[in-house]
């Protein structure tokens, strides 16, 4: 066989133009206009100094997107339609000797509802939702000539069960002589027009003497073991001592097969695999017979530079080193497929594959289920045989547009290919996302984008004991923003911050959604708010806080046994999103030591004590702040330890309470933790001293035994008993400072009409904030406002945690609180879901003064928590955070919330300070 290599320069006419171009590549790295879908009339010459009409001429195209018409010599010699697999072209008696033309004319995927190619409906996945429905001849493009016969299909099989490399497939022969391994089963999808090729042994079992197949097998250890038999559209090639794939040990084969007629080689394919056993018992994912715990990174596909998923070899191997370097130990690629080298690369490297089918936010027409029939076996040929591949998920948080009966006939397609594959049929579930809950999946999978508070009750609600036990994981969940600064960067200039819409397509596809991707406009909206002064060093904070953010959901996650793995979102920042482990450069953004220390295969946590209340007549649980405390409480809570790393822990746990180089409290007692096991580590009970100011310690938890280590460690807050003389006035009638009164001077407020009793220099702290109560107020009565619904201060609905960055100002009132320049955990029993929209608040208070800002790293809308300014000669510290709790896991009131304590206690000071003055 010969093969020609047709990439290179071919000429490129379209939209009245031509040009130039190198394939393989995107149109839309040389469009000016990238609102344009075609045709694109692609044009190559080649030369053949002579031909054989009896050998075959075979045009392979490893990718085209999305639909193309191929003519060689003017003469239309096939098309395809798809995006993400292969297919070859016979050139037949089109080849001529001496130059050949050789012609693709692709149409790419559009924006128009009523177009065949609408991009909602061709399997495009989440490409383009941040990056661009990308069009054109992506892949790479040959001609092969081969000489009395070739593969037309081979699909290799690593059989564990049998001991052997199972070859399926089908030859094309001289003489027109072929042995066909493809026939069609209805059964499997139900329908004529969706038939799935299936490898089943042919009914003549017909041997040709002449024809024959060698395979040359090189084991991990370089022996080789070599094996001919007769051609058949199903052959099996024994390995003996075969050694299994696993991440610990990748042990891969490389397997040649050629085909020969009358000992002349005529084809020859070359594939790497490896022989792993994988199923599901009892709850758990059983790789090679032992548990497996996924600690994944989504990959999205997005390389902006090119436009396409195609990073390089040396691009795709830096990234899984450094995703190890981190304590990944798979990856999840969603909705896309990448270059079969990083299939390779896993298998060599030990990574997992958790491969998703590009089905996501489908356009149900007349054209979208036929294509999800067709187009999904080609794409199984592509991935399946690699051992690196443990899991597949058929769609990603789909709704109801795609049935039941679809998912179980994919589901089935898949179970046929592999049977022990493990399948999602809806990452995400469907009861999650509007979709049908009754199709076949081995695994749940949900994608909680959680606010931390909040999350706990997620996991607690899902892990429901009634269900049938099958393995929970995270297909994707825990992002984290930061802050990627545009302005003055090279960010500048790359077509993604592009305002205009015909050369930034992401524009028109989130036109889609009513909504805009507004990173081209962070300079505009960040000038709109008055802030670009103030965005240095908020790239620096906002990656302390995702480290925040993510150490508590991994902890948390780690802490129930019946979660198996999960895939944190990202791999690597995009336009819409900054919540990548690697920023657009593909560096890290996180600390190696620190994230393997939440990340890897022991990971202690600390969870919250177990207690009850009685209140308002019957039992509660008591949920407290893990990372808040009064000075002389003590610090309780529960130590529990995730063990993943396939042995016995046996030694001793010592936990230790430090103050800087302070040793405040310590306690070792031995410990012993079985494999494969969530267990209670150890309970705590830690008695803070007394103290005059506010103190951040650091608690310390070590395991260590013979060969093994393993520590973390949690920031906790202690703050001074309040006791203050001083008389507050209270009007609160939502009921939020339930037990205020231990340790305030509290005079309450029963209606507007009392508010008369209250004279100049006076304090009102209130969670009313209508115009009726300031009409009402003396002169020069001073107001805390602590707002919990509508009024006349006006407020938006935005996430604590998520998708923004805080920072907190130098101020009296924070300058009190030993905060870190951000809200970190120190936060977490009084986060909000509410805050005062910059630009709206000084509508109503003119200027003011922000004590605790937040900004959006998605929207670059900048909102307040905490802010002072006048009104009617009256100071005012209005504050949306939560001080009575209440959110999902935060303190149940005011009064056992130890940070809202003393944030109380430090606006009033601050407020008696200058009325003082």
């Amino acid at each position: 066989m010969r093969t020609i290599d047709l990439n290179g320069a071919w000429k490129v006419e379209y939209d009245t133009q031509i040009q130039e171009v190198q394939i393989p590549c995107a149109v839309e790295t040389i469009m000016e206009n990238r609102d344009f879908y075609g045709p694109f009339l692609f044009r190559k010459s080649f030369l053949l100094e002579k031909i054989n009409l009896e050998n075959r001429y075979r045009l392979v195209f490893e990718g085209v997107s999305y639909y193309c018409e191929v003519f060689l010599n003017k003469q239309k010699i096939g098309e395809h339609e798809g995006i993400w697999d292969s297919f070859v072209i016979e050139a037949g008696q089109a080849v001529q000797i001496g130059e050949n033309v050789l012609e693709v004319r692709v149409m790419k995927p559009d924006f128009d509802k009523n177009s065949p190619y609408f991009f909602r409906s061709v399997l495009f996945g989440f490409i383009p939702d941040i990056m661009l429905p990308f069009g054109g001849i992506w892949k790479g493009v040959s001609l092969e000539i081969r000489e009395y016969g070739a593969f037309d299909r081979l699909v290799p099989v690593f059989s564990m069960e049998n001991r052997a490399i199972e070859l399926e497939a089908a030859f094309s022969m001289e003489n027109d002589t072929i042995v066909q391994g493809a026939v069609f089963s209805r059964e499997i999808c139900g329908k004529e027009d969706g038939a799935i090729p299936l490898m089943k042994d042919d009914d003549t079992k017909q041997e040709y003497a002449e024809w024959s197949v060698e395979a040359v097998v090189e084991n991990p250890d370089h022996s080789k073991s070599v094996v001919r038999m007769p051609c058949r559209n199903k052959m099996s090639v024994p390995v003996t001592d075969v050694k299994p794939w696993s991440p610990d040990q990748p042990n891969v084969y490389r397997c040649t097969v050629t085909l020969y007629y009358n000992d002349t080689a005529c084809d020859t394919r070359v594939f790497t695999g490896g022989f792993r056993n994988i199923r599901i018992e009892d709850g758990e994912i059983l790789l090679n017979g032992n548990p497996f715990y996924m600690r994944g990174a989504l990959h999205w596909g997005c390389y902006t530079d090119r436009m396409l998923p195609a990073p390089t070899y040396d691009e795709v191997k830096e990234e899984l080193l450094s995703l190890k370097e981190l304590g990944f130990n798979t990856v999840k690629h969603c909705l896309y497929f990448p270059p079969a080298y990083y299939y390779e690369l896993c298998d060599e490297l030990g990574i997992v594959t958790w491969q998703e089918l590009p089905l996501w936010l489908p356009f149900e027409n007349e054209f979208l289920i036929s294509r999800i029939y067709h187009q999904y076996p080609r794409m199984l040929d592509y991935f399946m045989r690699y051992p690196t591949v443990s899991i597949v998920s058929l769609g990603c948080e789909l709704d109801a547009t795609v049935p039941e009966t679809a998912l179980n006939d994919l589901y089935r397609m898949v179970k046929v290919r592999e049977a022990q594959m493990i399948l999602c049929d809806n990452s995400g579930s469907g009861e999650c996302f509007d979709g049908v809950c009754g199709a076949k999946s081995d695994i749940y999978d949900y994608h909680f984008y959680s606010e931390l508070p909040r999350f706990d009750a997620l996991l607690h609600e899902f892990t429901a004991g009634y269900r049938k036990k099958k393995p929970w994981l995270f297909g994707e969940y825990n992002d984290a923003d930061t802050f990627r600064p545009v302005t003055g960067t090279k960010y500048e200039d790359v077509w993604w911050t592009n305002p205009n819409e015909h050369k930034n397509l992401l524009r028109k596809v989130h036109k889609g959604f009513g909504s805009d991707q507004p990173v081209y406009r962070q300079k505009e909206i960040l000038e709109s708010y008055g802030v670009l002064g103030e965005i240095g060093g908020l790239e620096e904070l906002s990656r302390r806080q995702m480290m925040d953010t993510r150490k508590y959901l991994l902890e948390m996650t780690r802490s129930f046994p019946e979660i198996k793995g999960y895939n944190i979102t990202t791999i690597r920042d995009v336009p819409l999103t900054t919540s990548g482990i690697f920023d657009d450069e593909g560096n890290s953004k996180c600390e190696a030591g620190l994230m393997k220390r939440i990340n890897g295969d022991v990971v202690i946590a600390l969870q919250k004590d177990l207690g009850r209340i009685w209140k308002n007549g019957g039992d509660r649980f008591r949920d407290t702040d893990p990372f808040n405390y009064y000075a002389g409480s003590s610090v309780k809570g529960r130590l529990v330890v995730s063990n993943r790393s396939r042995r016995e822990l046996e030694g001793f746990v010592r936990v230790r309470l430090e103050n800087g180089d302070d040793l405040i409290w310590e306690q070792e007692e031995s410990c012993r933790i079985e494999r494969d096991k969530t267990a209670q580590l150890s309970q705590i009970s830690i008695r803070l001293p007394d103290l005059k100011c506010p103190m951040r310690y650091t608690l310390e938890a070590e395991v260590s035994g013979e060969g093994f280590c393993y520590s973390n460690s949690w920031e906790v807050w202690s703050y001074p008993r309040v006791q203050n003389n001083h008389t507050v006035y209270l009007l609160d009638d939502s009921g939020s400072f339930s037990g205020i009164e231990y340790f305030f001077t509290v005079e309450r407020i029963k209606d507007l009409r009392s508010l008369s009793k209250l004279s100049a220099g006076d304090i009102l702290l209130t969670t009313r904030q209508d115009e009726e109560l300031a009409d009402r107020l003396p002169d020069g009565v001073h107001r805390i406002i602590c707002v919990k619904g509508d009024g006349s201060i006006p407020v938006q609905n935005v996430p604590f945690y998520r998708e923004g960055v805080k920072r907190i100002f130098p101020h009296p009132v924070t300058d009190r609180l030993k905060h870190k320049g951000y809200a970190a955990l120190q936060f977490f029993g009084i986060s909000t879901d509410r805050a005062f929209n910059k630009k709206e608040m000084e509508n109503y208070a003119g200027s003011y003064k922000s004590l605790i800002r937040r900004y959006d790293a998605r929207t670059y809308a900048v909102h307040d928590y905490l802010v002072e300014f006048q009104k009617d000669n009256r100071r005012i510290l209005a504050t949306t955070l939560q001080l009575d709790g209440g959110q999902g896991s935060q303190p149940a009131d005011f009064a056992s919330n130890p940070l809202a304590v003393w944030l109380l206690h430090c606006m009033l000071e601050y407020l008696r300070e200058r009325v003082s003055k």
